[in-house]
């Protein structure tokens, strides 16, 4: 009977959600259309492009694709535009869509914003207007901060790192394309925003302060170069800093907030998008760092972008879609880059982008090798950019002796199981010939070998095969997750290995101790460790589960819950071994150890 209650309750429930939802549509439906109402199209695209009058329509040469003669027109009776040259059309929050690589409600609210109508608030929850209203200024905080970190550099206190932005190569003019700033020390920036009605609160939360050891509010980023880091709505959302001389850490992020999440942000996208609007551009290149995206910049390249210091993630693979078809992986020569390099190609191929990769020599990044060589050098690097399959292949050969007949033939059985995800014909059978002309085996033999793999599924994140999902479990990678930075100001005075019995989890432990001296215990470093370890991804998994507001307590409490578990699991084991010991000074010896075990 309490079943069949709760199902009616719940059909009741589904209904009325469903009514709340048509009400709702119907709603915004109405908004929308008086935005539109509002909106003059030919206004919103002579923004863009120049706009010549013939006839009822307006022309311009199309900001979608390059041409000289222009084919592009405005409608302004139907508020419609359509180009001849490339076939794309539309209405206004279509053309906001594809000129701001931006997904339709990035589209309404850059016009609410632009002819100042507010949008409607259709959230469940109460207080998410004063939530919209509150991240309103912590945005106009963002840009305060970003102007004051400018001027700083400018001024008479950024000669150090005025210098050193010579000494790269950085001109004026790319430090001001970019609002490159200075951070004077770690009590300037909090008394400035004081002064202009901050709170320390509002600081905090921003990702710009933290909480010192005295209690004082400080600058998380005193004594660093400052990139801004700005969203595809041209809103700053946080900031990169880099040390002016070898100290570590050398690169620091904003943590994120509720700014900021650098698994869905790529670094660059502003240069890019205002490159689009000067030009065609039909590739993007896809760097480590953000010193790389501007070193390149400065150099003439201006279609790199960088991802947030993390592994590729599929938002970011869906962000580059929306700009262009292809990408190429420019990674740093040293291994750690290489291996970053083969984890972004599946999510970026399953994303329908043709990808190339790079290889630098030198173990050089892509900032030194365009210093050393040139641009036209590294231009040059970028047409023989091998295609994905064919630099799989390549890795994946340079595992095996192909001088031995053995290594040739596994080299055979894993190159034909890698390009088995293929479903062109013509694709298949070339890289077949290329594995042929690599090993000296025929095309027959490969072809049979081909039929005989099973196709693999291209893994987007890493599985969790095997890895269990106890609270320990989980309490242990929050913690890991805290120690290799996850968390700002996380630390574990007491020795955890001893409560740690999962070898992958101890591994990634003992890494965290390894380099915690050298300050490189960084959630970088940690990501480097992916391919050899399966902990890593449940790690940064658990990690991103847990808001920066409780992360601290919570941190701790998973510290405590470690401590506690892992007692209660020595007391079983030793309960266990003392009831089976027949020895009696090795039994009295255990038991003294369960007595001192109780006492702790």
């Amino acid at each position: 009977m309490y079943r069949k209650k709760l199902f009616g309750y719940r059909i009741i429930k589904c209904i009325i959600l469903k009514e709340k939802c048509v009400k709702m549509a119907e709603v915004f439906s109405e908004w929308l259309e008086k935005l539109k109402s509002k909106v003059d199209i030919s206004e919103v695209v002579s923004s863009y492009v120049h706009l010549e009058e013939k006839g009822s329509r307006k022309w311009a040469c199309c900001p979608f694709h390059h041409e000289k003669t222009p084919s592009f027109c405005v409608h302004s009776q139907t508020q419609t535009y359509y180009c001849f040259g490339c076939h794309v059309g539309g209405d206004v929050i279509t053309f906001v869509q594809e000129i701001e690589h931006t997904d339709f409600m990035g589209a309404v609210k850059i016009l609410a914003d632009k002819y100042h109508v507010e949008i409607p608030d259709f959230s469940k929850r109460d207080g998410n207007s004063a939530l919209k209203k509150h991240k309103d200024k912590l945005y106009e905080m963002m840009r305060e901060t970003a102007n004051y970190f400018h001027l700083n550099l400018m001024g008479d206190a950024g000669k150090p790192a005025r210098e050193y932005l010579l000494k790269r190569g950085i001109s004026a003019q790319t430090a001001r394309i970019f609002g490159l700033g200075y951070s004077i020390g770690k009590q300037q920036l909090v008394a400035y925003l004081i002064s202009k009605g901050y709170t320390k609160e509002e600081m905090q939360e921003a990702g710009l302060t933290d909480m010192s050891q005295n209690g004082s509010c400080i600058d998380t980023m005193a004594g660093r170069l400052i990139v801004p880091i700005i969203n595809n709505l041209k809103q700053v959302i946080a900031f990169g800093g880099r040390v002016l001389d070898d100290s570590k850490p050398k690169y620091k992020n904003t943590r994120e907030t509720i700014l900021f999440n650098k698994s869905k942000e790529i670094f660059g996208q502003h240069s890019v998008k205002r490159l689009k609007l000067e030009e065609p551009v039909n590739e993007l290149i896809m760097v480590e760092g953000y010193m790389d995206v501007i070193s390149l910049f400065q150099s003439g390249v201006r279609n790199a972008i960088a991802s947030m210091g993390t592994a590729l993630t599929v938002e970011q693979s869906k962000l580059i879609k929306r700009y262009v078809n292809k990408v190429i992986i420019c990674y740093d020569g040293d291994s750690a880059g290489q291996k970053a390099t083969m984890r972004g190609l599946d999510i970026l191929y399953a994303e329908g982008l043709d990808v190339r990769v790079v290889s630098l020599p030198d173990n050089l990044d892509p900032d030194e090798y365009v210093r050393k060589y040139g641009k036209d050098s590294y231009l040059k690097l970028l047409v023989e950019a091998k295609p994905l399959f064919e630099h799989k292949l390549n890795v994946i050969a340079s595992k095996y002796d192909m001088s031995s007949p053995q290594e040739k033939g596994k080299y055979a059985v894993e190159a034909m199981n890698t390009i088995k995800v293929l479903e062109d014909p013509a694709m298949i059978e070339a890289y077949i010939g290329y594995v042929s002309k690599q090993t000296g085996l025929s095309i027959e033999t490969l072809k049979q070998q081909f039929d005989q793999s099973e196709t693999p599924v291209i893994q987007i994140a890493k599985p969790e095969n095997n890895v269990s999902m106890t609270a320990f479990d989980r309490a242990v990678r929050y913690v890991l997750y805290g120690l290799f930075g996850g968390v700002e100001n996380a630390k574990c005075d007491c020795d955890l290995s001893q409560y740690i019995t999962d070898a992958n989890q101890k591994s990634l432990y003992d890494l965290y101790r390894a380099k915690k001296d050298s300050g490189l215990n960084t959630l970088e470093e940690l990501m480097k460790e992916e391919e050899n370890n399966i902990e890593v991804r449940p790690v940064l998994d658990e990690g991103s589960k847990i808001g920066d507001e409780i992360a601290n307590t919570y941190f701790d409490d998973c510290v405590k819950k470690i401590i506690k578990e892992g007692d209660k699991k020595r007391k079983r084991a030793l309960t266990k071994a003392i009831d089976s010991e027949q020895d009696e000074e090795a039994r009295y010896i255990m038991i003294s150890q369960l007595a001192q075990t109780k006492k702790q």
